[in-house]
């Protein structure tokens, strides 16, 4: 879950529904892809794995709050990354891989032997995959993974700040994306604009959520709606 603090009550997005969003801003930026379906397919599944851990709320015990994405307990949530990659690679060799550099890279310095053996094993699938690339998906291997992390920052900024805010450390300052900041600038609270535009033309999109509160009961489910305006 994507989890985020309101009063007493907490926001939690599920993290595949965050990643569907993240494919609609790729299919829409105003750039060329290649190949686009592949590399599509990935940005838009790269969370599949946590679909079946976001059908319940694990909480904290110490903290009382929902375990998010970022604290979720480490084995299962390894677990679930290689679940997910090997899914997205079985509908797609292209796409698994980018979805494998995306979630490696999570864990290129750290001294957890399950986190080690993680990306050691992500490393070996990648160069087999590596094996079988078109010329094109060699080609373009390095900037579509950029832009896998890109429009997943840009729906992540969305989901982990409030509606009109933008005060989330990770984003508060913009997001890298080719040696320039990006940043979303609102213009109300239901419609925002990306400052420098990437956009070619203006779109709506949705972003279902739940409602919890302290006491652990689910409140209500709704959805919101934003105009990206180009």
């Amino acid at each position: 879950m994507i989890v985020r603090r309101r009063g007493n009550r907490f926001i939690l997005i599920k993290q595949h529904d965050h990643a569907l969003i993240s494919g609609e801003f790729a299919a829409r930026l105003n750039q060329k892809i290649e190949p686009r379906a592949k590399t599509l397919y990935a940005i838009s599944h790269h969370d599949v794995g946590w679909i079946e851990l976001d059908q319940t709320i694990l909480w904290n015990e110490q903290t009382n709050e929902p375990y998010s994405f970022n604290d979720y307990p480490l084995l299962p949530k390894l677990e679930a990354y290689t679940q997910g990659i090997s899914r997205v690679e079985a509908h797609d060799p292209y796409a698994g891989f980018l979805c494998s550099k995306h979630f490696a890279s999570f864990f290129t310095n750290v001294s957890d032997p399950a986190a080690r053996r993680f990306h050691e094993q992500e490393l070996a699938r990648q160069d087999q995959l590596k094996k079988h690339f078109s010329e094109a998906e060699e080609q373009n291997s390095a900037d579509n993974f950029r832009l896998l992390q890109f429009c997943d920052d840009l729906s992540l900024s969305l989901c982990l700040n409030e509606p009109q805010q933008n005060t989330h450390p990770w984003y508060a300052d913009g997001i890298d994306y080719h040696g320039r900041k990006v940043k979303w600038v609102w213009e109300d609270e239901q419609s925002l604009r990306l400052v420098p535009n990437l956009f070619s033309t203006s779109f709506t999109f949705e972003i279902p959520y739940q409602v919890a509160d302290s006491s652990r009961r689910l409140v209500s489910r709704n959805v919101f709606r934003c105009r990206v305006l180009a």
